[in-house]
C-alpha cells in the first residue's frame, strides 16, 4: 500500500522539474485522493503525504523543496536549485544543533534540570 502511494507521489512530483513550477502538499494530497477514489479506497490526509514525502527524501529521491513563492516540491530541478536547497537544509540543521548544544550547556551549569529540558523540547 505504501509503495503504491509513494509511487503516486513520485509520479506527481516528476511532472514539476523547476522551482517556478512546484507542486505543494495540498495539491499532491488532492491528486492522490482523486486516484484513490477511482479504486474505491479511503482518502489519505495531508499529514500522511508529508510523512511519505519525508520517507522519500530519506531514501534519497531527488525531490527538492522550496519555501519561496509559490513554494512546494519539484523533481531534481536545475543544478543551482539543488545546491540552494542543500544550503538551506544545512543551515537549518546547524541551527538545531546549536540550540541543542545550548540546552545541554545550561543543564551542565545547573541552570536547567533534565525535566525542564524535556519540557522545552516538547514546546519547540
Amino acid at each position: 500500500m505504501y509503495n503504491g502511494l509513494k509511487n503516486d507521489i513520485i509520479k506527481f512530483i516528476k511532472q514539476h522539474d523547476k522551482f517556478s513550477e512546484t507542486i505543494n502538499q495540498d495539491e499532491i494530497t488532492s491528486k492522490c485522493n482523486d486516484e484513490r477514489k477511482l479504486w474505491g479506497e479511503k482518502p489519505i490526509s495531508a499529514r500522511w503525504v508529508r510523512t511519505l514525502l519525508a520517507d522519500l527524501l530519506v531514501e534519497g529521491y531527488p525531490i527538492i523543496s522550496t519555501p519561496h513563492d509559490p513554494g512546494g516540491y519539484c523533481w531534481n530541478g536545475r543544478p543551482g536549485e539543488g545546491l540552494e536547497c542543500y544550503k538551506r537544509l544545512r543551515r537549518k540543521g546547524l541551527k538545531i544543533l546549536l540550540r541543542a548544544r545550548r540546552v545541554l550547556r545550561n543543564i551542565y551549569r545547573g541552570q536547567l534540570s533534565l525535566f525542564d529540558a524535556r519540557e522545552i523540547a516538547k514546546k519547540t
